[in-house]
């Protein structure tokens, strides 16, 4: 299949020559990690080589992924140990944007000048970690079993004081105690609520998925009546938050990701040139589908060019 969608230009295979002429307009390329250069632990065949290659010719890479369950230094050990390269020692990580991090940079633009501020994560370690170096103290990581048979019970239970804010991130000790208790302290003033991002799944390696942060954030946004201020991709705030540290030059940076809704649609909001890749979750029937549409948004969600997988880059970065 050539094009996905007919006459609309966009949305071309990424020939070898296109690729050439592609690299040669641009200085960076982000990538998303889950569904681009790995599936769970194993990496996409041929990504490595890939992105070795594209060091060795001088591009600049950066990595925004909306999962918010390690730290930057965590993802850059992945990096490494899968053989993506990237800098090691007091360096690593700085490539990495994850939400978590980002996360934890709008915490504390939002609660500056508060005292000793703490957040009610429904999240992980790695979450709890990257806010707490930014100075926000966190409360209910871990699995929280109902406390008490009854309603009244669950609402006796004791909320921690000054809790400034709800962050929701992936959590799989997610429970209906935890609900209960985000919606009491979102029901405080001045509580913010945030969620790391809205990926409704997350893709594993042979086909498979598990939920995704999104079902999370919904549930809590509809219990609390309240609309999350959301911090991953497609949101310009994670991109702002590389844009700051790399002073990116839009028109001269890509952004490779796998998922039509959040990658592709940072990419196209933020002004930067696109490329799906079809090793995760959006395919090019999605892609006509966007085409084909009525909705102006969903317009938006159509790639520049797609490859079936990264390593297609291969034969204009050896050419």
């Amino acid at each position: 299949m050539a094009e996905a969608g007919g006459d609309d230009a966009r949305c071309v295979r990424l020939s070898a020559e296109r690729a050439q002429a592609l690299l040669a307009e641009v200085d960076t390329l982000l990538f998303d990690c889950d569904g681009v250069l790995w599936r769970g632990e194993t990496a996409i065949p041929g990504a490595p080589e890939a992105l070795t290659a594209l060091r060795t010719r001088g591009k600049r890479l950066g990595f925004i992924t909306n999962n918010s369950s390690k730290t930057r230094e965590a993802y850059a050990e992945k990096l490494q140990r899968l053989g993506f390269g990237g800098p090691a020692g007091s360096g690593a990580g700085l490539e990495v944007f994850g939400t978590a991090y980002c996360t934890a940079l709008y915490l504390r633009q939002r609660l500056a000048g508060a005292r000793a501020p703490k957040a009610y994560v429904l999240g992980g370690a790695a979450l709890a970690a990257e806010l707490e170096a930014v100075g926000v103290a966190c409360v209910g990581v871990g699995p929280e079993p109902l406390q008490g048979d009854s309603p009244s019970a669950w609402l006796e239970a004791p909320l921690e004081p000054d809790v400034r804010a709800v962050v929701v991130g992936f959590d799989p000790h997610f429970s209906y105690m935890k609900l209960t208790k985000a919606v009491r302290y979102l029901q405080q003033p001045g509580c913010l609520l945030v969620g790391t991002n809205m990926d409704n799944r997350l893709p594993l390696e042979n086909g498979r998925f598990i939920a995704g942060t999104g079902c999370l954030v919904r549930a809590v946004e509809m219990a609390s009546q309240r609309q999350a201020d959301i911090i991953g991709k497609p949101s310009r705030f994670i991109f702002d938050c590389v844009s700051q540290e790399y002073g990116i030059n839009p028109e001269r940076t890509v952004m490779v990701g796998d998922r039509l809704d959040t990658d592709i649609l940072l990419g196209v909001t933020c002004g930067l040139k696109t490329i799906l890749t079809l090793t995760g979750v959006s395919t090019l029937g999605d892609v006509k589908s966007n085409q084909e549409s009525d909705c102006m948004s969903k317009k938006k969600m159509v790639p520049d060019f797609y490859v079936d997988s990264i390593a297609d880059l291969l034969p204009a970065l050896q050419g």
